[in-house]
């Protein structure tokens, strides 16, 4: 019967690296079974050297075991990334370059071994004793510890969080503000990734019957339909509370006593998302504004510790 193992590949921001000297690490071994280890970015070069890495896992008895254990791996690394307040990018869009089946049988020549084109994300296949993955470049990079690398990361896959899929996503969207190229983009990523952790609350029965006589002027109206529907459609969302409201009453009930520049979590919040859509529309920071990359600092400050609250309570 075939077994089958599974590569996560990831990539950290700029100089940012896992500290260990060795080329291949081992993150956990399930009795003997299965394992997990952290390889290096390149062939014969210690971890530290570079900013990519992978975690590569198995054997599992079939790919669908494979890929769950991947699923779970990337969940463990997201995890570990934000609780450590830095960047993750874990793949999951297409390559920029492809390697030839010709080039991959000149490396498999060259290395006297079998080889696989390495995957930026997730990559599943049949299990091969002395299997090479090789990629067109690596990027070298200049650290995190390795030891609390493995301890985190192995007892996140041990023991899962019950992470949902919008606590997935944001931690995917703040781990991405990490390759940002400037403070403006960042900081609106950043307040993007808490409004992707929100769960707006329906307002109250009055206001939501007000909403539907609203909707039904608009329907009544004379206005063509494409306007009757995208008002109707406009309309339908004050059925529940704003996200100003969501993300208030969230840092409010997260983060008690914490204080964000001189301001409570909700008040520090209404602040950062009114900033946000004040560079939206009109692309700049607001003259009044007069010590952004202050500001920025606190922002990051107050999403890391919201997700790391919005993880503590899902766990």
């Amino acid at each position: 019967m075939p077994q089958y193992d599974f590569r996560l590949e990831f990539r950290l921001p700029g100089q940012d690296h896992i500290n260990e000297d060795a080329e291949e690490l081992s993150v956990l071994n399930d009795s003997g079974e299965v394992t997990i280890r952290l390889r290096s970015g390149a062939r014969g070069s210690p971890i530290k050297k570079h900013s990519r890495a992978a975690l590569i896992g198995g054997p599992y008895p079939s790919a669908a075991d494979a890929q769950t254990a991947a699923e779970r791996a990337k969940r463990a690394l997201l995890l570990w990334a934000v609780r450590n307040r830095m960047g993750i990018d874990l793949g999951g869009r297409p390559p920029r370059a492809f390697i030839t089946s010709a080039g991959l049988q000149w490396q498999e020549r060259q290395i006297g071994a079998p080889v696989r084109a390495a995957v930026h994300g997730i990559d599943v296949y049949e299990h091969i004793d002395g299997l090479v993955f090789v990629a067109l470049n690596f990027e070298a990079s200049v650290g995190k510890a390795a030891r609390a690398f493995v301890e985190q990361v192995a007892g996140a896959i041990k023991t899962p969080l019950a992470m949902s899929p919008k606590q997935e996503l944001a931690g995917e969207i703040l781990s991405a503000s990490y390759f940002e190229p400037s403070d403006r983009s960042r900081f609106i990523t950043r307040m993007t990734a808490v409004e992707a952790l929100l769960d707006p609350q329906p307002r109250p029965p009055a206001a939501q019957d007000l909403v539907a006589r609203l909707v039904e002027i608009v329907n009544k109206s004379g206005l063509d339909d494409a306007t009757r529907a995208a008002m109707s459609g406009s309309l339908q969302w004050l059925k529940q509370e704003s996200i100003g409201q969501a993300g208030r009453a969230l840092a409010t009930r997260l983060l008690p006593g914490r204080i964000y520049l001189e301001l409570a979590p909700g008040r520090f919040f209404t602040f950062c998302y009114g900033l946000r859509s004040s560079i939206l529309h009109s692309g700049t920071v607001p003259a009044e504004v007069t010590d952004f990359p202050s500001v920025c600092a606190a922002a990051h400050e107050f999403v890391c510790d919201l997700l790391i609250a919005s993880f503590a309570e899902a766990g």
